[in-house]
């Protein structure tokens, strides 16, 4: 299986979690990516930061390790469109950042892996693991 990193699982990793780091050496960095929108969320931590230089190595660091994917495409696109415009006829709203990244783990046939469990719960069909609470 491949994997598709959150935010929230890369900046674990930066900071050394080691359940996380365990886990990225059992199943090897190869089986692991995340996504542009990941990087500009990071990078938007960094610069919100007191270190922000810093922590912008540390991103291109993660880059320099994990496949980044940057082939938006109409897929994922549409993916996007539909899965919101039905969330929202349920009265369930969910970030667009969230949804583009579950496009492209859907699309991609990615397992999400986040410790947001909750920001995801909605969406169908997404394979999601949680590998702090494992």
């Amino acid at each position: 299986m491949k994997y598709l990193w959150d935010t929230d699982i890369c900046v674990h990793f930066l900071n050394g979690t080691e359940k996380i780091v365990q886990k990225t050496q059992s199943i090897s960095a190869e089986n692991i990516c995340t996504t542009m929108v990941n990087i500009f969320e990071l990078k938007f931590g960094a610069y919100n930061s007191n270190r922000p230089e810093s922590n912008l190595e540390r991103i291109e660091k993660l880059r320099a390790i994990l496949v980044v994917l940057d082939d938006f495409d109409d897929k994922i696109g549409t993916f996007y469109a539909k899965t919101k415009a039905q969330l929202r006829k349920k009265g369930v709203t969910v970030g667009d950042f969230d949804l583009l990244i579950a496009g492209y783990a859907s699309v991609k046939n990615l397992c999400l892996v986040t410790n947001n469990i909750k920001h995801f719960k909605h969406i169908p069909d997404l394979k999601v693991e949680n590998w702090l609470s494992e």
